[in-house]
């Protein structure tokens, strides 16, 4: 074994062998860059070399998709202010708490502030529900960095914040639904984090129209978070090229999922999370991966993990190809083509987001716009909408409820439409 001062490595070398911090303590696979970042967090915790039998390579790889620099927003000197570690163990759990105790009183916070408003102040409820959301898309990547860093990954805590988020999703889900990717995101390195995101709001939106109970639920939103990890394993380049890969790649690129289950097991994560994300690609005709198997020996979360991976990935940015609407995403999902969904997932994705998703801009019969805000139990036809440009006596923004008589949707806008009306709106 081979020890290197972390003052002489530089940001972005890889090594060819797994780097540890001592005999036993696991950091690094072989291939992952060693950042800046990673270096910086070691030397606050008073490590000056690690371990390798392997030479550092000259090669300057792309930097991981997880940005390792967002976990410097907790800082070590804070958490620790107050007394001194009595171990490196206690440092490190003391960074993790602090990591669950922002996000959780983020949630709590805009809880309270969300309770104080008016029910048709719409604007001012997106405003802090984007807090939460940001908020959690930050924590998700707190975890992955952690993992990337420390290989450690503690479901205790992680389960105690998905809690609060299905809480939070349960009071406020019209406005969740309405969180949208960021263009950046079809090329920004961290696009494993938002796909992350939004798959979790979808997972546990599905499992609540589903009825299942506290604890399935937040079984369900930690799989959702952690479905990609495997991918961390693997070279960025596979799933951040805008080229078609090659079959041996594709091939490759498959193994995230027996990556991701090889490593909650490692972390003694619950069976039914494991096997969660083991079969989010698995199909109900038996053509997905990794297995092949087919519907009745696909687990729930599997089946649920399958349809809104799809879905999220079908209507968001990515760096090979543009988003389609949610309205067209949604119509691919309920085609399925060759019965690769299971229908009561399908069924419960309509009738969490509606026919006409919520965030989508339609067209009225009755020649106005809007966007829809909620969904109508009774019908997933007839959602709630925002007319735009419209204000009650109140200053609030008008919502009505369409029907299939009077006040039709007959379209939902083109990405054109919806920036050219939004660019109108914002000049009034």
């Amino acid at each position: 074994m081979n020890s290197f001062k972390l003052s002489e490595i530089k940001d972005g070398r890889i090594f060819s062998k797994p780097i540890f911090l001592d005999e036993n303590f696991y950091l690094l696979n072989e291939g992952i860059p060693f950042t800046s970042s990673i270096k910086k967090s070691l030397i606050q915790w008073g490590f000056t070399e690690v371990q390798s039998e392997s030479e550092i390579t000259e090669e300057k790889v792309v930097v991981p998709h997880v940005d390792v620099a967002s976990f410097e927003s907790v800082s070590i000197d804070d958490v620790l202010k107050d007394s001194k570690p009595e171990n490196e163990e206690d440092a490190k759990n003391r960074v993790a708490r602090a990591a669950n105790k922002i996000i959780n009183d983020i949630i709590a916070k805009c809880t309270e502030e969300l309770e104080k408003l008016e029910v048709s102040d719409m604007d001012n409820h997106m405003i802090i529900v984007q807090k939460v959301y940001d908020g959690f898309k930050d924590y998700i990547t707190k975890i992955y960095t952690r993992f990337v860093t420390h290989r450690e990954l503690m479901i205790g805590l992680l389960s105690e914040a998905v809690q609060n988020l299905c809480e939070f999703i349960r009071k406020y889900r019209k406005y969740m639904l309405r969180m949208q990717p960021k263009p950046t995101d079809k090329s920004d390195k961290n696009f494993i984090i938002s796909h992350s995101m939004r798959s979790t709001i979808y997972a546990i939106v599905i499992g609540q129209n589903l009825k299942l109970p506290m604890t399935k639920l937040v079984e369900l939103g930690v799989a959702s978070i952690l479905h990609e990890i495997g991918q961390i394993r693997l070279p960025p380049q596979l799933y951040l090229t805008d080229r078609k890969l090659l079959p041996s790649e594709k091939m490759l690129l498959s193994k995230h999922t027996i990556l991701g289950f090889n490593i909650l097991r490692e972390n003694n994560f619950p069976i039914s999370i494991q096997y969660a994300v083991l079969e989010h690609h698995e199909h109900e005709n038996g053509t997905g991966y990794p297995r092949h198997i087919v519907g009745d020996k696909i687990t729930l979360y599997g089946k649920i993990l399958s349809v809104v991976c799809t879905f999220e990935a079908i209507s968001a940015p990515r760096h090979y190809k543009e988003a389609k609407s949610t309205h067209e995403a949604l119509i691919e999902m309920i085609q399925n083509a060759s019965k690769q969904y299971d229908d009561v997932v399908i069924k419960a994705l309509v009738q969490s987001v509606s026919l006409f998703p919520i965030g989508a801009y339609v067209f009225l019969s009755n020649g106005k716009v809007a966007q829809v805000t909620d969904t109508n139990e009774n019908d997933p036809r007839t959602p709630i909408v925002q007319l735009l440009g419209e204000k009650d006596s109140s200053g609030f923004p008008v919502t009505v409820k369409t029907d299939n008589e009077k006040l039709k949707i007959s379209r939902v806008l083109n990405k054109k439409e919806t920036a050219d009306i939004l660019k109108l709106l914002a000049k009034k």
